[in-house]
């Protein structure tokens, strides 16, 4: 059993890489503004606004989803290194 952790696993592709993670009896931790509607022994859920505020402190980690809830849309040619900072 893996411990990931899942940086907006609450709704669309995050949430279902949440249930498969689950599925696969790996340990999930969910770092998301919205609690996600599964429950299940091996899923920690903490409510946190990713860009604003303080990350709870996790120890042994053996991977990292990171599924954002927003996108640029900006062709990757006008794309700036703030912009890749931003959205990271």
């Amino acid at each position: 059993m893996k411990k990931i952790v899942i940086v907006g696993g609450s709704k669309g592709i995050g949430k279902a890489i949440v249930q498969n993670l689950l599925d696969e009896n790996h340990q999930v931790i969910n770092l998301s503004r919205s609690k996600p509607e599964v429950t299940h022994k091996n899923l920690t859920h903490y409510t946190v606004d990713i860009l604003k505020d303080e990350l709870p402190e996790l120890e042994s980690l053996d991977g990292i989803v990171y599924c954002p809830g927003s996108i640029n849309l900006k062709p990757v040619g006008r794309l700036k290194l703030d912009d890749f900072r931003d959205d990271f």
